[in-house]
C-alpha cells in the first residue's frame, strides 16, 4: 500500500517515538525508513535503514576474533522480505546521492527476493522505481518496460495509487522521448486517479505540475502557466514551502522560455524566499543557482551573485551532492569568466569538471573542457586551448551531438592555427 502524504508524515512522527523507544526492532526503523524515503528526507532515512543492517550483522567481535552471530543467521533467512524492502528503499538514497549503479543494483537484488516471495505489490514499487534509474540513465525503453510491468500488476491487484504512480512515471518516459502528447495523456490519467481520492491531494498537486513541465517542454506556454499555478495554488492550501519554491522555480523557466527575463527574475525572487521559509538546505541552495543564472542572462553580474552562488557551492560540499555542486561550480566558473577573471574561472571550471568526470557525465565535461579552452585562448595558452576544445569535440561526438562536435573541431583547428602563427613570429 503507497499511504497519502499526510498519513505517511503521521507515521513519520509516531515512529520516531517508537524507535527511540525500541531501538533493537528493525521492523520499526524499516516503516520509519521507508516513510522517510517517501517524504525525500533522505538523510534520515539512510540513518534509519543503515539500524537494520548494523542489526542484520553476521559477525560480532571478541578479542579481536571474529564471531558467527547464529541469532543474526537465522533471522536474515526468516525475515529476507525485510532486507529487501530496505534494500529497495537503500537504492533511492543511492539514487539522491548520484549512485546510479549502486541504486540499480540493489533494486534488481530487491526485485529478485520479491519475484520468489510472490510478493506482487513490492515487486511493482521496486519495479517502478527501477524504471526511474532507467529513465534518469537515459535508458527509456529499459524505464517503460519497468513501468510497464508495473502497470500490470497495479490492474490485477486493482490498486489505482499504485496505477497513478506508474502512469505518472510512464508519462515522464514519454517526454524524454519527445513524445508529449502520449506523455500528457498519461499524466492526465494518472491525475484523474489522484483526485478521484481525497486523500491525494498532494500527489494530484505533484501530477499537475508535471503535466505543466510536460507543456513546457512541449513549447505549450499557455497551457504550462495554467497548471504550474494551479498546482501553486495547491501547494499553498497544503502548506508546503517547499514545493512551492519548486513551482515558482518551474514559473521562472516558463518566463524565461518566452523571453522575459525581467519576469522570470521577480518570480525567481519569491524561490529564493519560499525555499528560506523551508529550511530545506537543497532547496535554498538550488534556488539560488537558478536566481543566480536568470540575472546573469540578463548580464547582470552584481556581487550579491557571487554570494549567492558561493552559499550553493557551500552547501553542496557540506551535503555531499555531487551532481548539484558539478552544475554549482560551472556557474559560478562563468560568473567569473564573464567578468574576466581566469585564474577563479579555471579553478572552478576545472573543480566541475573532476565532478564531471566521476558523474561519467559526458555533456557536462565537453561544457567545462569548452570553457577552459576559451579561459586559455584568452590567456594566450593555444595549445591548451586546442587540446581542451579537441577534447570536447571528442566527447560531444560520442554523444551524438554532432553539430557541437564540428564547432569545437573548427575552435581547435583555429587555436592550432594561431599557435603556429605564433611561433612563427618568434
Amino acid at each position: 500500500m503507497i499511504p497519502s502524504r499526510r498519513i505517511n508524515q503521521e507515521i513519520i512522527k509516531n515512529y520516531r517515538i517508537i524507535c527511540d523507544a525500541e531501538p533493537d526492532n528493525i521492523e520499526n526503523w524499516l516503516t520509519l525508513g521507508r516513510c522517510l524515503v517517501e517524504d525525500e528526507q533522505y538523510d534520515e532515512a539512510e540513518k534509519a535503514l543503515t539500524k537494520i543492517f548494523e542489526e542484520g550483522r553476521f559477525f560480532s567481535f571478541k578479542n579481536g576474533r571474529p564471531r558467527l552471530r547464529f541469532k543474526t543467521l537465522f533471522g536474515f533467512f526468516k525475515n529476507k522480505l525485510l532486507f529487501a524492502r530496505a534494500y529497495s528503499d537503500m537504492a533511492m538514497i543511492s539514487l539522491y546521492q548520484g549512485n546510479m549503479a549502486e541504486a540499480e543494483r540493489r533494486l534488481t537484488l530487491a526485485m529478485c527476493e520479491f519475484e520468489k516471495a510472490k510478493d506482487d505489490d513490492e515487486y511493482a514499487k521496486a519495479a517502478n522505481r527501477l524504471g526511474m534509474v532507467y529513465r534518469l540513465a537515459g535508458a527509456f525503453e529499459s524505464a517503460e518496460e519497468m513501468h510497464y510491468r508495473a502497470k500490470d500488476i497495479a490492474k490485477k491487484l486493482n490498486k489505482n495509487a499504485l496505477l497513478a504512480e506508474t502512469l505518472g512515471d510512464l508519462g515522464m518516459v514519454y517526454e524524454g522521448k519527445d513524445r508529449f502528447l502520449v506523455a500528457l495523456e498519461h499524466h492526465k490519467e494518472s491525475l484523474k486517479l489522484y483526485e478521484a481520492d481525497p486523500n491525494r491531494a498532494f500527489e494530484a498537486a505533484c501530477q499537475k505540475r508535471q503535466i505543466g513541465l510536460c507543456c513546457l517542454r512541449a513549447n505549450d506556454f499557455d497551457q504550462a502557466l495554467i497548471y504550474l499555478n494551479a498546482s501553486l495554488d495547491d501547494f499553498k492550501n497544503l502548506g508546503s514551502y517547499v514545493f512551492q519554491s519548486r513551482l515558482y522555480n518551474d514559473l521562472a523557466l516558463v518566463y524565461q522560455a518566452q523571453g522575459d527575463l525581467d519576469t522570470a527574475v521577480e518570480i525567481a525572487e519569491k524561490s529564493v524566499k519560499a525555499a528560506d521559509l523551508s529550511q530545506d538546505g537543497t532547496e535554498k541552495a538550488d534556488n539560488r543557482v537558478l536566481l543566480a543564472c536568470l540575472e546573469m542572462a540578463r548580464e547582470n553580474l552584481k556581487d550579491e551573485l557571487e554570494s549567492l552562488l558561493k552559499d550553493a557551492v557551500e552547501y553542496y560540499k557540506s551535503a555531499d551532492l555531487k551532481t548539484q555542486l558539478a552544475n554549482a561550480c560551472s556557474t559560478l566558473g562563468l560568473f567569473y569568466l564573464r567578468r574576466k577573471d581566469w585564474k577563479q574561472a579555471d579553478s572552478l571550471f576545472r573543480d566541475s569538471l573532476h565532478l564531471e568526470e566521476m558523474l561519467h557525465r559526458s555533456f557536462g565535461m565537453a561544457s567545462d573542457l569548452g570553457n577552459l579552452g576559451l579561459i586559455a585562448q584568452k590567456t594566450g595558452n593555444h595549445a591548451k586551448a586546442a587540446e581542451y576544445w579537441h577534447k570536447a569535440a571528442v566527447l560531444f561526438e560520442e554523444g551524438g551531438n554532432d553539430e557541437m562536435a564540428k564547432k569545437f573541431n573548427a575552435l581547435s583547428k583555429e587555436a592550432k592555427s594561431d599557435l603556429e602563427a605564433t611561433l612563427l613570429r618568434e
